[in-house]
């Protein structure tokens, strides 16, 4: 087997600089005959758009797929080749299949990383009303044209067998490549803090987090978003150390790494009982309710859970940790 690695154009907001790392690490652990495709020179900055730049995230697929049809038109059909996309919502899909079909490259596989798309109605695509088309590109994309599908999380899962028809065997519940990389032995700050770490998109709901203060009026709070304040990536895990509550209010979460950050850097977590949160995060950190997300807050800054935000820390790290594994064992499994 060889394997062509397809990564996110690198973005210091994102993950896609870790994910370039540890994905390498672990197939040169493995063994994997591997040839990692980047595209061309990006920004690394988010200027039009909200999860990826629309603009620059084009440009860089558009060189990754250039370069791959370079190697599809060398490949001879005589070995297993397969191309893993860590971001699997790619629209050259349709020009690679026109090749392996044209060609009948019947050793050629096609699998990646879903991370959302327009099958989500809060989701950016949908939103924008990119539905209208590419609900049927998705169809095609993932149920003809792809061979596997790794997503995070059962709710994940779920939710694009509810809104596309696609074999539900092809997608692959693998747990979310993440790891402990983030700041270290930072003191928290004098004051209590409570911080939102998410994008500042509808879908994540900042009006809700700042409709918080007026609940909890007679407290000397330290309230903050992070993407208000700025400073890259090492002062945003600065900000989440010195925190003491990370809230989320979400109607779209796949995953919810920045939650997971927060964790990592000693923050309790509140979460919304829904989406991915659901299977993710402990009975103690999830809440039904806007007044019952008030009551936790306060609860938690008198009487902070030590112990239950270890045990909550350990489920995530170990999730992730095996997420790449998990990946690679299908990936082995669809050449066999």
């Amino acid at each position: 087997m060889f394997l062509i690695n397809i990564p996110i154009e690198p973005i210091e907001e994102r993950y896609s600089l870790q994910w370039d790392k540890w994905f390498k690490d672990h197939f040169e652990a493995a063994e994997i005959n591997v040839r990692t495709i980047y595209g061309d020179t990006t920004s690394g900055k988010i200027n039009k758009g909200s999860f990826l730049d629309i603009i620059e995230t084009n440009l860089y697929k558009t060189s990754q797929l250039s370069q791959i049809i370079r190697i599809l038109a060398d490949y001879d059909d005589s070995y297993d080749l397969v191309l893993f996309f860590h971001d699997l919502w790619f629209p050259g899909l349709s020009n690679i299949a026109y090749i392996r079909d044209g060609l009948n490259l019947k050793h050629l596989k096609i699998c990646g990383c879903l991370h959302a798309g327009s099958y989500d109605p809060f989701d950016f695509l949908a939103k924008q009303g990119m539905a209208s088309w590419a609900a049927l590109a998705e169809e095609s994309w993932f149920g003809k044209i792809v061979d596997q599908i790794y997503v995070a999380t059962e709710f994940h899962k779920s939710l694009l067998c509810w809104n596309r028809s696609i074999s539900v065997r092809k997608i692959l519940v693998t747990g979310f490549p993440i790891f402990d990389e983030f700041l270290k032995g930072l003191p928290k700050n004098h004051l209590p803090t409570v911080v939102f770490p998410h994008r500042l998109d509808s879908e994540k709901n900042p009006d809700t987090f700042d409709s918080l203060k007026s609940f909890i009026p007679d407290k000397k709070i330290l309230w903050g978003k992070t993407m208000e304040l700025g400073g890259g990536k090492v002062m945003y895990a600065s900000l989440l150390a010195g925190a003491h509550i990370a809230v989320s209010c979400a109607d779209q979460e796949t995953w919810g790494i920045a939650m997971q950050e927060a964790v990592f850097c000693g923050c309790i977590p509140l979460v919304p009982n829904r989406l991915s949160y659901e299977e993710m995060y402990l009975p103690e950190f999830k809440y039904k309710s806007f007044a019952e997300l008030v009551d936790k807050i306060e609860m938690y800054l008198d009487t902070p859970p030590t112990d239950l935000l270890l045990i909550q820390k350990e489920k995530l790290l170990s999730s992730g940790a095996l997420a790449i594994p998990n990946i690679i064992k299908a990936i082995k499994k669809l050449v066999e």
